[in-house]
């Protein structure tokens, strides 16, 4: 069981989450993250849990929630288009995604977010 903390690991978890920020909207595998910071998926994984408390996949999908949640409110782009640009696949999936993570549907969040504003 090891525990210790290695500065590569935060120096790591750093070049893949700007990875991540970099190319979220593109099609990414776990082995396209690890490969930027030249690592095994496996040791991706790990380092992502160790550091992050989530696996990879999972941190990719908060981070194109979370920016698909900021188009909403600030752009006019049609939800397919907002999927699109965030790395969504599919339209239907974004949907599902975006409901499981912030509780409703992309289209009643753009419309609270809007009337509060």
């Amino acid at each position: 069981l090891r525990e210790v903390e290695s500065p590569a690991d935060s120096t790591r978890i750093l070049i893949m989450m700007k990875y991540i920020q970099e190319h979220f909207s593109e099609k990414l595998s776990i082995e396209m993250i690890a490969g930027s910071a030249n690592i095994s998926v496996r040791e991706c994984g790990r380092c992502f849990q160790n550091k992050i408390g989530m696996s990879p996949g999972n941190y990719l999908n908060d981070y194109r929630i979370r920016s698909a949640a900021e188009l909403l409110l600030g752009t006019e782009d049609s939800i397919t288009e907002i999927a699109e640009k965030c790395g969504f696949s599919s339209g239907s999936y974004f949907g599902k995604s975006f409901l499981k993570m912030i509780g409703c549907t992309p289209k009643e969040y753009r419309r609270s977010g809007r009337k509060e504003g």
